[in-house]
């Protein structure tokens, strides 16, 4: 399996949005479990990717990359990167970590939080359209996210990246112990009412 990863706009050039469409149209958050019943894991990611990822690049609010499968032409999975701000409140930082983050960040008194400039993963996912033998895996997807993070980190500077996830199990498991992010908040959905955890690392 060779492995290429599209910013989304490139391959509005080569392809057009009838291209793109045409390959995020198999992605699927949804997965058959041992005893056959078809489980969402997180329709939000699919939703995303094809509804508003393609127009969120043109208007430059986030950029989209595709990971592909180059023998096949398959959608592998993707993720979504931004750069904004958010608020790090200081309560339970140790003092390393405080020294880390202000070098990128403003100590607003008032609110006991500092103001951080970070990259944030906005989207994450893999494709489960995919037969489970070719799936990429989520260390596998993060790796190639990191990659293009570095790469924005040489020409524009920064330090730091986050995210937000759902309160499951599986996912704080992925993003604690496995790549070792930072909770630091959790936030309420005005959406849908979900409660989202919050998490850093420095790049």
């Amino acid at each position: 399996m060779t492995i290429t990863v599209w910013n989304i706009l490139d391959l509005d050039e080569e392809a057009g949005e009838e291209g793109i469409n045409a390959l995020v149209s198999e992605f699927t958050t949804r997965r058959i479990k041992d005893d056959g019943i078809e489980k969402e894991l997180n329709p939000d990611i699919e939703d995303f990717l094809k509804r508003n990822a393609l127009q969120f690049a043109r208007e430059k609010k986030s950029i989209t990359y595709l990971v592909c499968d180059e023998d096949d032409g398959s959608l592998l999975g993707y993720f979504t990167i931004t750069h904004k701000a958010v608020e790090v409140t200081s309560d339970g930082l140790s003092n390393s970590t405080k020294r880390r983050v202000e070098k990128y960040a403003q100590f607003h008194k008032k609110i006991n939080a500092y103001i951080v400039s970070g990259f944030l993963i906005a989207q994450f996912g893999k494709n489960y359209g995919v037969e489970e033998g070719k799936r990429i895996s989520g260390g596998e997807l993060m790796q190639l996210c990191q990659k293009e993070l570095f790469e924005l980190q040489h020409r524009l500077g920064g330090g730091l990246e986050y995210l937000d996830c759902e309160a499951h199990a599986g996912l704080i498991d992925f993003y604690e112990k496995q790549q070792n992010f930072r909770l630091f908040g959790e936030r309420i959905s005005e959406k849908d009412g979900k409660r989202y955890l919050q998490y850093m690392r420095f790049l």
